[in-house]
Parts: structure tokens; sequence; C-alpha cells
């Protein structure tokens, strides 16, 4: 089947390389000039791992990843709260450096078959054809296409025009640190308080990955404007993993963005053209399940279409996706808005709850993630 990838993120990536693995004729189409990443860590569940089994890229992802067996919530005083467990089946959850992966993925997909400077225009669709209309002229039929263009997606806008990312409420800061630090390897931690929210993921070779929320309007100019000592001043009444973690980072390196998340769509499919990763769900980071997401919706059309008809295909892909990524929107969505209180009662009754709660019952909250049917 002729295919075009639309975006080389890793969503658009890990599908290509995935059918062009199992013999599909696929071209990636990229609006930038460059496949450079601006990217910190990221997490990789099991539920993602036992997923690509299957296919060649999960050993390579597994080699260059560092095990994750727990995430430890604490509060901004350094009391234990609760702690998530994560190697729930037999297979390991791991953190890696979105550079690293993207570069695992590239090797998955012929270089003569990504084009870059080719930003979409415009699509037109027959019953069994689509034929895609790119901003430098060029022009070109498929069989099928999938829409990996991220959280403004073109692609969704033409199908969904009311389909408008939502701001989350909280912007987030995001750097890696690569000094040893004697910070426990295979845990992760986060410190939730008033003022928001800091993470410390270990990835390999002692590196770490730092992430934090605070609760700020849209494009907050004030929050556009930190830097360094902003963020060591703003987070220095929090335990001294945190201080540690800044005063380690450089000045240069640290990434800001504003988060938000998509409502739940409907459909992911118009006619031959198919919405994965962000373009289909975005979702706010808080289940560390953006990218694994991704991955899953590669997976899973790759499996369909390999198996099945490609109406049936689509139509299976669109009832397994839609309904399963619908939760993961809602339940991070959830998460956040627990987080990132900054109600002085509202987090005594929310750290008290996490208190009281066994392990075993807070893991069971994010049982699903694997039980997500790929076929």
């Amino acid at each position: 089947m002729k295919i075009a990838v639309i975006g080389a993120g890793i969503g658009g990536l890990t599908a290509a390389g995935l059918l062009c693995q199992t013999g599909h004729d696929v071209s990636v189409y990229e609006k930038r000039n460059s496949l450079d990443q601006v990217g910190a860590g990221l997490g990789i569940g099991s539920n993602v791992l036992k997923a690509l089994k299957q296919y060649k890229m999960a050993y390579a992802i597994e080699q260059e990843g560092a095990s994750l067996r727990k995430i430890e919530i604490r509060s901004d005083l350094d009391v234990f709260l609760n702690s998530l467990i994560m190697n729930q089946d037999e297979h390991e959850n791991i953190t890696i450096h979105r550079n690293v992966l993207h570069e695992i993925l590239k090797t998955y997909v012929p270089s003569d078959r990504i084009y870059l400077n080719h930003e979409l225009k415009e699509f037109k669709q027959t019953a069994d054809t689509v034929r895609l209309y790119f901003e430098n002229g060029v022009e070109e039929k498929f069989d099928l296409v999938v829409a990996a263009d991220g959280i403004h997606s073109k692609v969704r806008t033409n199908i969904y025009p009311k389909a408008i990312p939502k701001y989350a409420g909280y912007t987030c800061f995001r750097g890696v640190v690569n000094e040893n630090l004697d910070i426990e390897q295979e845990v992760a931690l986060e410190y939730w308080g008033h003022k928001g929210r800091f993470g410390i993921v270990p990835l390999k070779d002692n590196e770490l990955y730092w992430f934090c929320t605070m609760n700020a309007k849209e494009n907050d100019l004030k929050f556009k404007s930190f830097e360094k000592p902003h963020l060591q001043a703003y987070f220095n009444q929090f335990p001294n993993e945190v201080r540690k973690v800044l005063d380690a980072q450089e000045e240069l390196g640290i990434l800001q963005h504003d988060m938000y998340d998509l409502a739940p769509l409907k459909s992911f499919i118009s006619g031959r053209v198919v919405l994965i990763g962000d373009a289909a769900h975005a979702t706010t980071p808080n289940m560390g399940q953006g990218a694994g997401q991704s991955i899953e919706d590669a997976v899973t059309l790759t499996n369909l279409i390999n198996d099945r008809d490609i109406e049936s295909a689509l139509k299976r892909y669109d009832k397994l996706r839609t309904k399963h990524t619908k939760k993961v929107i809602l339940k991070s969505r959830k998460i956040g808005k627990s987080a990132q209180t900054s109600s002085t009662l509202k987090i005594k009754i929310r750290n008290n709850m996490l208190k009281r709660l066994s392990s075993k019952s807070l893991s069971k909250k994010v049982k699903f993630l694997q039980k997500a049917k790929l076929e």
C-alpha cells in the first residue's frame, strides 16, 4: 500500500518505521527543514514496550533507556505521600532522552523516504485515494494518509475545525543535567506544593531529567522571562534534591511550554485519512503517556492494516484508540487538576488521601494502560 505520513515526530516515525518494516511504500513529509528535536526526557511505559515486542525497534529502545521502578510522590516539605509502582508485569518501564528515541526511530525509515520542507497545504479525497498538496507546489496521491502532525495539526483542523487545544492552566519548564548528583536510580521523585510541582527522573548514564509546573495565565510574560536564577529562587524552599538539580542545570538548555490537551474526539478517521498521536489525542503529561500513546497508535494501525482490508482496519483502529485514549486524556487532566491546586485546604485533603491510599491501590488506578487492545 502507498502510504503518506505527515509529521516526523515520535508518532510519525514509529508509524513509518513499522509500516516500512511490514512491506508498505511509505513517504514521510515534515514541514521543518531539519529533523533535529528540542526536548528533554520522557517515559516509555511497559504497555508500550510490550506492544512493540513483535517489532525490531523495541530492543533498541530498551537498550538506550534507563529502568524506572517507581515514582515517589512527596510534599514540598519532603513528606512522603505515596508511591506508584511501575513494573506491574514482566515488561520494564524506561526513561529515555527524547533526542535519543528520535534518533532510534529515524533508523527504521529509509532516509530517501523522508521529505523535509514539505508543509501540507490541503488534501482532497476520493473513495479510495487521498491527494496531498504541499506549500512548495508538490502534489502526490496515496492510498492512505497518516496524520501525525502534532497538537496543532492542520489535518485535524480540516476535519474538525472546532477541535482546538485547551490550555490546562499551568506552564512547564524542563531540562537535563549531566552531573552525578547521588540521587537514587530507577526511582523518580515528584514534589507537590503550593507553588507547583517539581519532578526528578533518572536517565541513562547518571543523567537526570527534571520538570516543574506552575499555575499561570496562558502565555504569561512573567514565566516566559524566567531563567535559571528565577527557577532557583522560586523553588528555594523545596527539598535539597530540587536545589541540587537546579544548581547543576546549565544556564542554557531550559525549555518552557504552556500545557494543553484536546477534548476527546469522537473519531480519528475521515475516509482514508487517519489521525495518530497528539493530532488525535493530545494529553497533559501527568501520566507520562504522550509519546507512549503515539507509539501504541502506530503499532495498532500497523497490526490492523496487515491483518485486514483497509476499511475494516480503519474502523477497528478508530474503535480501539478513541475509547482508550479518551481515558488517558481525562485521567491525566484529573491528576493535573489535583496536583496543581494551590488551595491550602484542598492540598491538605489531597495529601491526607494520598497517605491513606495504599501504593497497590494507587497503582491499580493506571492498570487500564496495560489492557489496551492493539488489534
